[in-house]
């Protein structure tokens, strides 16, 4: 089907304003822009009109940075996010298992947050025991940095007071030296053999499921950092029709098999693409296992997860495949880490051309943003975060506030952002991220103070950071990114913002969605 979308304003992202002006779409792509006239005479059959009645005509978002399957698998497992009080964990697990109705091998789920809990030592195994004595349980904390097991779990696993924290992790224990349940970052890790996940078949149902529901929010693709599992699941979704572009980054573990399989970094086509080696430079503010220059107030500095010359090394032969990297980096130590690693290895490999990205960057010294530039890196962050995160900073990071969350900094040195949500962690709706990046409000509340004022960017720098930019961060944007005539048809249908509160996002949504010139949702 061709189409002429005509009485609305198009965003121009060379000129950085909206024009109004008409545009057709035929099969894929876009095949003009000008006035009606013009597009119907250059239509080759005829169109469908669709006024937009005013209304705006933008590229459509990419979320940079998701666990898109862990998302989908939310609609199998618990979820505590919600949860604020230890009676409140024990009723939404209790209420989950009454209601389960499919043979779980496993209890599985997340959103438990310490930092929200009166008593969080009572986050330990023998308060899940009481609740599932019968069945091993493995929970991930809201930040995806940590794990609480029962007693059954951690002896599946092998995990006793005579197991060793692992290199870039801790065993959490009791005062008498045994496990209390909580594994933190890399001990997380020695339980994914173990645990056994939802069948194939319940989990390509609830990508499908997911996928619907991203058009309405102006999403047609996503990068997402996970296991070659999770990728050959999303592409089987693909095969049976669900339309998403995928960027698909792979896990340290997968290293030998993503070579195996002659992967280069973002080689492939607008449907699916790999992207980079994702490897886990420290762990996360929530956990306080962010790796610091300055110690949180129990004293620790967080978790290095990575030595600094493994971390090149893997570059190194990372660089040698064709790969770049994509490094979480949530802490200072760990985002200089980082930059300097990336730096070494642009002197050892002077022609490659590589395109390398740092996620998160939640907290950035000052002096280290002229050297990420330095870098060439892209700054893959996920504003949502910064509206929770608040009380966090306060408490852990009270002492270098003036280098969290960064974007205006790091937009005026020429860093490209490119924006995502972290999704299950934070929601996958991009219009809160939008309004966390130009608002900076705890809770997404207007009534709240701005965090860093100085820090915000404009509406159409968000939207940059959701389009153009996130079209640049898998070498896209010769073909979508921006609406320009021979660019593939990504489109969405936006209320017109640009004389509205900036509260406008907090509600915004799609009111159609194009992929490849195919409408996926409508509400025109």
């Amino acid at each position: 089907m061709n189409y002429i979308f005509t009485n609305g304003h198009i965003y121009n992202h060379a000129k950085q304003s909206f024009v109004s002006a008409s545009l057709l779409t035929e099969n894929d792509i876009i095949k003009f822009i000008g006035t009606l006239p013009e597009c119907r005479l250059a239509a080759t059959a005829h169109p469908e009109t669709i006024d937009l009645k005013g209304k705006l005509l933008l590229p459509s978002f990419t979320d940079t940075h998701t666990h898109f399957v862990e998302y989908a698998k939310g609609s199998l497992m618990v979820n505590l996010a919600s949860c604020y009080s230890m009676d409140s964990i024990s009723a939404g697990l209790s209420n989950y298992r009454k209601q389960l109705n499919w043979p779980a091998k496993w209890i599985l789920g997340d959103g438990w947050d310490k930092n929200r809990l009166s008593n969080p030592a009572e986050l330990n195994r023998h308060f899940l025991d009481k609740l599932f004595p019968d069945i091993p349980v493995a929970l991930k904390s809201k930040d995806y940095h940590s794990r609480w097991c029962n007693s059954l779990a951690l002896s599946l696993a092998g995990i006793n007071q005579d197991t060793p924290d692992p290199q870039g992790g801790r065993i959490e224990r009791f005062p008498d030296g045994t496990p209390n349940g909580i594994l933190s970052e890399t001990a997380s890790d020695m339980m994914d053999s173990y645990i056994v996940q939802p069948s194939s078949q319940q989990i390509i149902k609830a990508i499908t499921d997911s996928v619907q529901g991203l058009y309405k929010l102006g999403l047609t693709g996503f990068h997402s950092l996970e296991s070659c599992a999770s990728r050959d699941l999303m592409l089987i979704a693909q095969s049976q029709g669900s339309r998403f572009r995928l960027c698909w980054h792979f896990m340290l573990e997968d290293f030998d098999k993503a070579i195996s399989e002659g992967i280069s970094s973002y080689k492939g086509d607008e449907w699916f693409k790999p992207g980079g080696l994702k490897l886990f430079g420290d762990g996360s503010l929530g956990s306080q296992t962010a790796a610091m220059f300055s110690p949180y107030p129990s004293g620790s500095t967080g978790i290095l997860r990575i030595e600094d010359s493994a971390m090149l090394q893997y570059l190194t032969r990372a660089a040698e495949h064709n790969i770049g990297a994509t490094i979480h980096a949530i802490g200072d130590r760990s985002v200089r880490q980082a930059i300097e690693a990336v730096l070494s290895l642009k002197k050892l490999f002077p022609t490659k051309d590589l395109l390398h990205r740092l996620e998160h960057v939640q907290s950035i010294r000052n002096e280290d943003i002229p050297l990420l530039k330095a870098s060439g890196m892209f700054a893959a962050v996920q504003p949502v975060h910064l509206a929770n995160d608040v009380p966090m900073i306060e408490q852990y990071w009270n002492d270098i506030q003036n280098e969290v969350y960064s974007f205006g900094s790091m937009q005026n040195s020429g860093i490209p952002l490119c924006f995502g949500s972290d999704a299950p962690i934070e929601s996958i709706n991009p219009c809160l991220g939008i309004y966390s990046a130009i608002q900076r409000r705890p809770q997404l509340d207007p009534q709240q103070p701005q965090f860093r004022p100085d820090q915000v960017i404009s509406p159409l720098q968000a939207i940059n950071a959701y389009g153009y930019n996130a079209a640049q961060i898998s070498r896209s944007e010769h073909r979508r990114g921006s609406l320009e005539c021979g660019k593939l048809a990504d489109i969405i249908v936006l209320d017109d913002f640009r004389s509205q509160p900036d509260e406008f996002w907090l509600n915004a949504f799609s009111h159609l969605t194009m992929i490849s010139g195919q409408i996926v949702h409508n509400m025109l």
